[in-house]
This record gives C-alpha cells, structure tokens and sequence, in this order.
C-alpha cells in the first residue's frame, strides 16, 4: 500500500512540472508578413492573366508587334525638340506637344520587371528607330499601380526602368543616350481599382529626348 502512495504521488509531480513548464502566452505568429505589391497576385490568373487583353500598344499608339506605326514619321532631327526647354544635361524634349512622338508604352506583369515577348518587340523598334536617329536620347520611366508601400513600388519602378535601359542597350543603343527614372506609384495613367486599372499603369515610358550636340 505504501508502495503504491508513492508510485501515485511521483506521477503527480511530475504531471504537475510538465504543465508547469508550458507558457500562457499564445505561440508567436512565425509567418512572415506579405511584401508589399503593386497588385495583387489573383492578377497572375492562368498565366499571364489579363496582362495582354487590351494592351500591347492599345490606346490609341497606333503600334503592334513588328511595325513602327507612325511614330516619328515626318520629324527630321533639326526639327525635333524645338520650342522645349532643356534640362540639366542640356536634353530637350523631342517631343514638346507630350505624345513621346508616338513611341509605344511597355507593358509588365504583376511584380515583375521581365520583358515578355510583345513588349520586348517593342522595344525592338525603338532601338532601331534610335540607331537610325543618333541625336535622340530616351529618359525611361518606371511606373507601378497605386497599391504597396512607396518604398517597395519606387524600387520595382526601377527596376522596371533598368529592365528597358538593358534591352535597349543590348541591341546597340549606348547606354550614355539611356537615363531611367522611377515615379513608384506617383504618377498613374488612369486613377481607380480593378485589373483593367491595374495593368494600365504597371509599365515603362519611353520619353524620346533630343541630346545636346
């Protein structure tokens, strides 16, 4: 009888040290907090989503794949730039009425700086527009949609503007004619929510500008 108290009471201490040892305090939330995005993933959707349904050159740009449209056409070099002001590094606008002499706007999924094939044909034309134009210079913008941190958006809008300063470098423009810019999520083209928004200003814009001889 003895024996068995004493077995019942050794259990009993060591059940009560083993919930001792366990805390009150709720376990700690070990997941990490989503990065801020410039659009949600759901837009990433069957591949490339609704990344190409109405872009590519739509908007008026009169541009598609393999073709300059009419952009450029009827400007000669002495003519371009003329009635702008030039800035620090003496470019002036090759464009002075904003239409960017018509160059296409490139196009890039949800958080992503890659080229896809359509924009990158794009950008195939404006290289060879500027290897044919050697006093153009282009100062390329990076943009985002309206969501995310400041932070997060202004470091993809460069990376968006570096991804286009490469390709263009790649196919032989020099890259002392190439100047980026990220506006983050500061200067949208169209204001609102929805993918139709969204895709709209997640993108590169050429501004075509005339370098000081």
């Amino acid at each position: 009888m003895r024996k068995f108290y004493l077995v019942s009471a050794l259990c009993l201490v060591t059940l009560l040290a083993v919930s001792g040892c366990k805390s009150t305090t709720p376990p700690e939330d070990l997941q990490p907090v989503p990065e801020a995005r410039d659009e949600p993933p759901a837009a990433m959707n069957g591949g490339n989503g609704g990344y190409n349904n109405g872009l590519g050159g739509s908007g008026g740009e009169g541009f598609g794949p393999g073709q300059t449209g009419s952009w450029g056409k009827g400007a000669g070099d002495d003519s371009l730039g003329k009635g702008a002001g030039s800035d620090a590094n003496g470019w002036t606008e090759a464009d002075p009425s904003g239409n960017r002499l018509g160059m296409p706007i490139v196009y890039f999924k949800y958080d992503s700086d890659e080229l896809v094939a359509s924009e990158a044909q794009k950008l195939d034309a404006i290289a060879d527009y500027m290897n044919d134009h050697q006093i153009i210079g282009l100062v390329i913008e990076g943009h985002c949609d309206q969501r995310g941190t400041d932070e997060y958006n202004r470091a993809l809008g460069e990376r968006r503007a570096n991804a286009v300063r490469a390709y263009l470098a790649g196919r032989g423009v020099a890259d002392n004619r190439l100047r980026t810019v990220s506006y983050g999520k500061d200067k949208p083209a169209v204001e609102g929510s929805g993918e139709e928004v969204w895709k709209k200003n997640r993108r590169g814009v050429p501004v075509p500008m005339k370098m000081g001889r």
